[in-house]
Formats: structure tokens, sequence, C-alpha cells
């Protein structure tokens, strides 16, 4: 049986970063790398904020490139995700993906626990400016279309965020061996200031004790 090492705890403290606009395929490379590492013990749990430098349409890792190819316009490009989930139309919007290693606090255990905690945050940084709530049960409409070319923002699950009915922030997971990637995407204008916020909201979670 493998036997993996323990992460260092030199490694368990959280970092923030914020990189440039990048293109799709750079962008996706940086997480799923992101998820290897952090698997291994190379790097500490790491939080995310990025955009994308042109217009782009990112699907799911169980969904196809083929079956997507007709939702993109000619001038949109298309990257497959390291996570889960459905295709999401990435221009104007603020993204953001957390790396941790399993059983690194203070996230929950549970998948649909740590989608809740995240999005959670974000409700927290939304709520002073906007009328958005988070979806409950009586949201989450089962799907129309077929998952080969479902849509993300058009089909709301339990804990994404809604403005009326809108869907406005949601995201998906990927759970190896030893860590967690979650990658979440908030289609809406983000000033400096909410970006600032959310900023300061996730290192104040994420690192309670510094």
């Amino acid at each position: 049986m493998e036997t993996l090492n323990p992460i260092s705890p030199a490694l368990q403290d959280w970092r923030f970063l914020t990189t440039p606009p990048l293109s799709g395929e750079e962008n996706m490379r940086q997480d799923a790398e992101l998820l290897q590492r952090v698997e291994s013990g190379d790097l500490p749990p790491t939080f995310r904020f990025f955009q994308f430098k042109t217009p782009t349409v990112s699907f799911g890792r169980l969904q196809k490139r083929g079956d997507i190819l007709s939702l993109a316009a000619q001038e949109w490009t298309l990257v497959q995700r390291p996570t889960g989930g459905g295709v999401v139309f990435h221009k104007n919007d603020l993204c953001f993906s957390l790396c941790w290693p399993h059983g690194s606090g203070p996230l929950p255990k549970r998948p649909q626990e740590q989608y809740r905690w995240i999005h959670s945050i974000v409700f927290e940084a939304l709520a002073e400016k906007a009328p958005v709530r988070m979806a409950a049960c009586c949201d989450a409409v089962k799907p129309s279309d077929p998952f080969a070319t479902r849509t993300c923002f058009q089909n709301p699950v339990v804990y994404d965020l809604l403005i009326d009915h809108q869907k406005i922030v949601g995201g998906a997971l990927r759970c190896t061996r030893r860590a967690t990637l979650y990658q979440g995407s908030l289609q809406m204008p983000v000033s400096p200031e909410l970006k600032t916020r959310l900023d300061f909201l996730f290192k104040t979670r994420l690192t309670p004790g510094a």
C-alpha cells in the first residue's frame, strides 16, 4: 500500500494570491497544478482571485469539448476545468479558487458543507450592497437540458447565491485523495471596494488566529 508523507506544519498556513488576467488554459493549468502540489505537500493551502483576459467558455471535467462547441460564439475560447459542474461563460466575472489539504481547518469535512461555507463568505460581502440570498432546495429545479451541454448559471443548486431568481455565484469542487479544489465565479460587476471586502473576509475566515 502506498504511504503518503504527512504535510509539514510549515505548509498549513494559507497563502492569498491575485493573478493578472490570464488565458483560459493558463488559469486552469494554474489551478490544476495547485491541486497537485497542495496534495503532494509542496505548497500550502491557497486562495486565488483570477479573471480571463479574453471571453472564455469553461466546461466541467466530465463534459466533452465537442458537445460544447455549439454554445460558444466565434470570438470565445473554450477550456476544460479540473473541477466538475457545467458550462460557465467568463467575460467580466471575478473568479476565485481555494485549494486545501484534507483536514485543513477551518473548512468543514463534507463537500456540501464546504460549498455552503465558501458561499456564505461571499454572501456576507454582497449582502450590504445587493438583495442577495442563498438558494434553498426549492430553488434547485431539475434541469431540462442534458448534462453534456448544461450551463452552470441557468441551473442553481442549493447554496448557490441568487438575486431574485438569477444565479450570480456558483462553483464546483474536485476532491482527490489528499486535497480539494474549489473554483467559483461571481457573475456581476465587482468594484474595487467589493473585491477588497471579499479579500478581507476570506483572509479573516481562513486565518482566524492570524
